[in-house]
């Protein structure tokens, strides 16, 4: 009788042993997985997306006297696979927070357009020919989602805004900016050149911010 109460401690121990280290091993595994690579996150199909925010980028011409405003998502899947949109605003957008844009297979934007487009990891990319693209703003976060022409949900993304405000370099000077950063060109075609707002020194900059805060 010794004997057999015996046998069954030990096997009532080695079962109790082999549990643990299965549960054990079960939270290694789940704290070895990749972090997030960003708050914003992009929901598809095909896999999730992750980008350190939405952003709002506005770029003040002076001559002649033009803002260029775009909200723009480049996100990426653990997997390198890739999926971004830019969408053209308008100035009604810093006050309705809200913008709708019908997707369109280019990458010259104007006000209520925008283009998105995906990579697979190994495949080529691909660029949405039609449909809408949505977003709202509430506070500093952002919201929305990309429609097929029949109302179907392609995507949907959310996560924090941040805003970057470029201007001539001679507004930083007049908003007695400490340190204006060296001007770069605007693009290819323009030729005019603007400075990063960094600290949001001049009015025409800080007055956007303000308003998504």
């Amino acid at each position: 009788m010794r004997h057999g109460a015996l046998m069954v401690a030990l096997l009532l121990s080695a079962c109790a042993k082999s549990k643990e280290e299965r549960v054990t091993s079960r939270e290694a595994l789940t704290a070895e997985r990749p972090q997030p690579r960003g708050a914003a996150t992009v929901r598809t199909d095909e896999g999730t997306y992750s980008a350190p925010s939405v952003r709002f980028s506005v770029d003040f011409l002076e001559d002649p006297p033009v803002k260029m405003r775009l909200v723009v998502l480049s996100a990426q899947a653990e997997d390198g696979s890739t999926w971004r949109f830019r969408m053209s605003v308008g100035d009604g957008f810093v006050t309705s927070k809200h913008a709708t844009a019908r997707l369109i297979p280019l990458n010259a934007l104007g006000p209520g357009l925008a283009v998105v487009d995906y990579q697979l990891a190994g495949e080529p990319a691909m660029m949405l020919d039609e449909g809408t693209l949505d977003l709202t703003v509430t506070g500093s976060h952002a919201k929305g989602e990309v429609r097929r022409t029949d109302g179907r949900v392609r995507a949907t993304f959310e996560g924090p805004l941040t805003f970057e405000c470029m201007v001539p370099p001679a507004w930083l000077s007049k908003a007695n900016a400490q340190a204006a950063p060296a001007p770069v060109p605007a693009s290819d075609e323009a030729g005019e050149v603007r400075v990063l707002d960094e600290a949001l020194s001049t009015p025409q900059c800080r007055s956007i911010a303000d308003a998504f805060r």
